[in-house]
């Protein structure tokens, strides 16, 4: 597998007046009072907390507050964005004091759930951040094949508690993504075509709302507000504290096979998926990315330096039926000819998903994608990007879905057959500029294509109309009336660049 993917890495005086010296010395003097008297501020500000945190509270003011606020960026181009406060909550407690805290204190609150965010919207230059990645407990209910989870919960966690009771859930595809950000944003998690995006699988949601409240939400308790979880993103107006989730039989057998064409060969490519994905059964998932060859020695010896990479993975009842889905691939012209293949391997979810600490490459990173209905003028257009790739590791990820019913009882409003997500990797800051040049291309070449964006995956802090180009026009208006109605005095962040 040469072919494949490594891309986952104070002033001296020497004279002065007497006037100038009293003045100087005034001016010392205020500086000391307000540096002071801000600091006892900060300080009495986390004893007031403190009273009712359990978990702990760092300031602005504090010495470790950089490594804490960097910290809650796992990637490592760290945004220039300050809180006043963060706050680790431990207990539902700690969420509704915070809460009260903030409306008492005209202050805003926003939760990090440890969702995807690359972009960190999470972080705003005012108010309490509140870090909810310590909340991760799981609990199964295996007679009625459902479970609850806290919001800090990782994906393989989740997987953990299921399996012994032969169950699973569509969690991220990174095993460094928590449940709470990723299914309120919706959740491309696996098995779409028959699990469906994550959120829907929400049953019900602990919910703590602006006025210090908790309440449970589901289809018949506060329905409006269950709409919502399912699927609103980082605007929604109130903070989860637990999901209770619907979870699925395990497959009885998962194989995957994997095939490596050079990216020249992408009309090849293409063509083959616009026969395959139409046609394709629910319980076979098909990926394409577009990648570079960071395998340096081969690209030497003559191996393309761009490849198009197609992941088929079924999801069958037991061996024959899986392999009788992946044959279909490998009868079809992606299994003839590949630079190199795999076929009709055993896997199943936890492999797939990654250890929490390796599920994405070291680096800077950005992200940005789109929903679309088209599958060959796609490839096309990102072939000529590829073309154009200004980094060493360049991926762009192509799932397609044969599923894409919306419920109405769900805020999340805007899906296509194909999710398009291009991911960059970098390490130098003064290419930053660079690579942000190369996805606003990449975007605006796909826009013909483009049903709207996929909120988890966006730059909504660049492009904050991106939020609302992540919704329906229905629903994108239900979510600003729910806002009114439930948090009218703006106790949470809005979505980032949207007001109120």
């Amino acid at each position: 597998m040469r072919y494949l993917n490594r891309y986952n890495k104070l002033r001296k005086v020497t004279s002065f007046s007497r006037r100038k010296f009293i003045g100087g010395a005034a001016g010392l003097g205020f500086a000391a009072l307000t540096s002071s008297s801000s600091s006892l501020f900060a300080k009495s500000t986390r004893q007031k907390m403190a009273m009712n945190i359990s978990g702990k509270i760092i300031s602005s003011s504090d010495d470790n507050y950089e490594m804490w606020r960097k910290g809650l960026v796992w990637q490592a181009a760290k945004p220039n964005r300050k809180p006043e406060l963060i706050v680790q909550a431990k207990s539902i407690d700690d969420v509704i004091s915070t809460v009260n805290y903030a409306r008492e204190n005209k202050q805003k609150v926003i939760a990090k759930s440890g969702g995807h965010s690359i972009c960190a919207s999470f972080l705003r230059n005012e108010g309490i951040l509140l870090n909810m990645l310590a909340m991760r407990d799981v609990e199964v209910d295996s007679e009625s094949q459902t479970c609850t989870a806290q919001p800090g919960a990782w994906g393989p966690t989740v997987l953990n508690a299921l399996e012994p009771h032969g169950l699973g859930f569509p969690v991220a595809r990174g095993g460094s993504v928590s449940i709470g950000g990723f299914l309120m944003g919706g959740g491309l998690g696996f098995n779409p075509n028959t699990w469906r995006i994550a959120c829907f699988s929400i049953l019900g949601a602990d919910v703590v709302l602006a006025d210090g409240s908790q309440i449970t939400v589901n289809e018949k308790s506060y329905p409006d507000i269950y709409w919502a979880v399912r699927g609103a993103g980082p605007g929604f107006f109130g903070i989860v504290t637990k999901y209770y989730l619907k979870a699925y039989p395990l497959p009885g057998v998962l194989l995957t096979s994997q095939y490596i064409h050079p990216l020249s060969e992408y009309e090849k490519v293409s063509s083959a998926l616009e026969t395959l994905v139409p046609d394709s059964d629910h319980k076979l998932e098909i990926i394409l990315l577009l990648t570079s060859n960071s395998d340096k020695a081969a690209v030497e010896a003559g191996a393309p330096a761009q490849v198009c990479l197609i992941n088929a993975n079924a999801y069958g009842a037991d061996e024959e039926e899986s392999r009788a889905l992946l044959k279909t691939i490998a009868d079809s012209p992606l299994g003839k000819k590949p630079l190199a293949k795999k076929e009709y391997e055993l896997t199943n979810l936890k492999v797939m998903t990654g250890e929490t600490g390796e599920s994405f490459p070291r680096g800077r990173m950005a992200t940005e994608g789109v929903w679309s209905n088209s599958i060959a003028p796609v490839i096309a257009t990102l072939y000529k990007r590829m073309k154009q790739a200004v980094t060493p590791i360049t991926t762009v990820s192509i799932r397609f879905l044969g599923n894409t019913r919306l419920p109405d009882e769900a805020a999340f409003s805007l899906i296509g057959s194909t999710n398009i997500l291009s991911v960059l990797t970098w390490q130098d800051e003064k290419d930053d500029e660079k690579i942000a040049g190369w996805m606003r291309g990449t975007m605006d070449a796909l826009a013909p294509y483009s049903l709207g964006h996929y909120i988890n995956n966006d730059d909504v802090v660049t492009y904050p109309e991106r939020n609302q180009a992540s919704f329906s026009e229905a629903s994108w208006k239900k979510l600003r009336v729910l806002r009114k109605k439930y948090d009218p005095e703006g106790v949470f962040h809005d979505y980032y660049g949207i007001d109120s």
